[in-house]
């Protein structure tokens, strides 16, 4: 061999020499010990959402400021206020007695059933104005209870066959046909009809029957966490699963396998050595013996070239990283707002479930003063029984609501601890052509099929290269046996193949081939993000617009005409019936639960803008905008219909 083509071989192995080792030292993962595992978890940003708990404080501000102009400002809608009821006097065609009250004797009022009536008037939690009661409105009450009773026992005397020709007779086969009639004892208003009444031992009996007491509703600690025991907050949630959750540590391993494969394709193969004996027995001899040393020679830089290839598949495998990272934090975003919908959805209930408890008491009471129907309360407590079922439900779609969030995490059995934060806070505004423009800039899919193509092309050139001939060297040093004294002799071997039939022609088409497909991919991959980018966008818009414009179009509307169906119905009770107030009273607990469902879609589809465009804190997707809060919920034993409603006008 010449010195000119030794030179060339050598400087040929340094090169590729040296590409090994920057390749090995300047691609590895964040400069982490070679031997962790988990050393591309140092490649993830170190926070995520850290922008969240001055979000939630900005809002709360917002909150308090909005509340404190509400309750300073003049009510536009209050009416204006009822004239006190002028006294009995004044009134003859209301109070004065009939001819046959005369003949009967004076009226006696009653102290219980005043009671009843002070009590019925203050302690209503769905009245709208001072509810004066005047006399016709007692004469209502008992002459439907009379009619009731009458209409009860015309039934019960009516023969088998009208029986069954009444379309109204409730078929035996229902449950509860066998139910008797509703029957309320009547209280005797005058000293002459005092005997045919009920006695008031009677009459208490007769109503804690009718209208039994209702049970306290169970709380359940782990459906509503007391905040005192600490709050948790979104980025403490993302930082819980940066540390734990499973799949970004077997992502992050990956990272690893991916390096090992490219520090391993970049190294040169092994020398072979061993013992050899020639000629032996030559002449009686015992001839050659020695050891001899093998080294093959990669030429024109392949090993650099499957280094590089390989360091792609090491980025790519970094990208898939982020993507699992992206992908886990926004599940825990998604389940996060999940769960902050179904506790609110919780304290909703549980304000309609006081709201319906404390309309049937009151509706009792009416009754004890003869101003309702005996049937009233009866509705009321259904209303009630369904009620309770709805706070059943939240509570355990609460619970699971949190052992979602916590699966989300990677922490099964974090303990239930309350949320920082609300459902009705302001969103972030994001323009189509501004997530366009992120997306192509960012998105992983789209580096992973940039980084495809130039790892194409490192394998077109290697297979180009591939048939050039690797260097075969090899020395032998062995003693020469043959002869007395004998001498050490040596023998060299150069070689390598020679490229007549196989020069890689398959695989030359074969990386072209997927050269052209990688290069074709980034347009596709293009294609299906902005394809995935368009329901997200739509269903992102959709959702902030009609949280935009449902409490104005819709939940105050059903308010107003809620409060005005109930005062109608205390002041005209001749033009509306009981069964208005029911239908407006579950129109309108639907109405605020529809409502929450589109905050909590509202937020799932920011959410999911947020995954698709790959953002670290998604309250910087974009510039906030206000969204209608929820109308503040009724406070415990509340008498106030407002805190329901939460509607800018006052009770009086």
């Amino acid at each position: 061999m010449s010195n000119t083509t030794k030179r060339r071989s050598n400087k040929q192995y340094c090169l590729g020499k040296l590409c090994s080792l920057v390749l090995c030292v300047v691609l590895p993962a964040c400069h982490t010990p070679p031997w962790c595992a988990s050393r591309g978890l140092k490649c993830l940003p170190a926070t995520a959402d850290s922008s969240a708990p001055g979000f939630w404080q900005d809002c709360e501000r917002q909150l308090s400021a909005n509340s404190r102009r509400v309750s300073q400002a003049p009510a536009a809608n209050q009416p204006a206020e009822e004239p006190a009821q002028q006294p009995s006097e004044n009134k003859p065609s209301e109070n004065k007695p009939s001819k046959n009250d005369e003949a009967k004797g004076p009226v006696v009022p009653d102290p219980e059933t005043e009671t009843h009536r002070q009590r019925a008037r203050i302690a209503s939690p769905i009245q709208l104005v001072s509810l004066q009661p005047t006399v016709t409105d007692g004469k209502r009450g008992e002459q439907a209870n009379d009619q009731l009773g009458n209409e009860s026992k015309s039934i019960n005397e009516t023969p088998t066959k009208a029986k069954q020709a009444n379309p109204f007779q409730l078929p035996s086969i229902l449950p509860g046909a066998d139910t008797p009639p509703l029957s309320v004892p009547r209280q005797s208003y005058n000293e002459k009809d005092k005997d045919k009444g009920s006695t008031e031992q009677e009459r208490i009996a007769a109503f804690a029957q009718l209208y039994p007491p209702l049970i306290p509703m169970p709380k359940m600690a782990h459906a509503a966490p007391d905040a005192a025991l600490g709050i948790m907050g979104l980025e403490e949630l993302q930082q819980l699963t940066r540390e734990n959750h499973p799949g970004i540590r077997a992502a992050a391993a990956a990272i690893e396998t991916a390096r090992g494969k490219m520090i391993q394709a970049g190294l040169p193969p092994n020398p072979n050595f061993g013992y050899e004996a020639d000629t032996v027995r030559t002449a009686l001899t015992r001839g050659y013996h020695g050891a001899y040393i093998q080294q093959t020679f990669i030429t024109a830089r392949k090993l650099g070239l499957a280094a590089e290839a390989a360091a792609v598949d090491h980025a790519n495998a970094s990208l898939a990283l982020q993507k699992t990272w992206y992908t886990t934090i926004s599940e825990v975003r998604r389940q996060y707002f999940i769960a902050l919908t179904a506790r609110q959805r919780l304290q909703l209930a549980e304000a309609l479930l006081t709201l319906s408890e404390s309309a049937y008491r009151t509706q009792v009471d009416l009754v004890k003063a003869g101003e309702a129907a005996a049937y009233e309360p009866l509705q009321l407590r259904v209303l009630t029984t369904q009620a309770r079922a709805t706070v059943i439900q939240a509570q355990q779609d609460s619970i699971a609501a949190w052992r979602s969030l916590a699966a989300a995490v990677g922490m099964p059995s974090l303990p239930p601890s309350a949320l920082a934060g609300r459902i009705d806070c302001k969103v972030p505004n994001v323009e189509y052509d501004s997530a366009v423009a992120r997306l192509m800039a960012v998105h992983t899919d789209l580096q992973t099929a940039r980084n495809l193509v130039g790892k194409n092309r490192t394998l077109v050139t290697l297979a180009d290269r591939t048939p050039i001939p690797d260097v075969n060297l090899g020395v032998v040093v062995q003693h020469d046996y043959t002869f007395i004294p004998g001498t050490t002799t040596y023998n060299i071997v150069l070689g390598g193949a020679l490229p007549v039939f196989d020069r890689n022609q398959g695989n030359r088409v074969a990386t072209r081939a997927e050269l052209v497909k990688s290069t074709y991919s980034i347009a596709d991959t293009e294609n299906q993000l902005i394809a995935q980018l368009a329901p997200v966008y739509s269903r992102y818009q959709a959702n902030r617009q009609l949280a935009a414009s449902f409490r104005t179009d819709a939940l105050s509307d059903q308010v107003r005409a809620y409060r005005g169906i109930y005062q109608r119905y205390h002041t005209d009770p001749t033009g509306i019936g009981f069964n208005d107030i029911i239908v407006a009273q579950q129109t309108l607990a639907a109405t605020l639960t529809q409502y929450l469902s589109i905050l909590q879609a509202q937020w799932q589809g920011t959410v999911d803008l947020g995954e698709l465009l790959q953002v670290d804190d998604l309250f910087q997707l974009g510039p906030s905008v206000d969204v209608a809060q929820i109308p503040a919920l009724l406070e415990e034993q509340s008498a106030d219909v407002e805190a329901v409603t939460g509607s800018e006008d006052k009770p009086q």
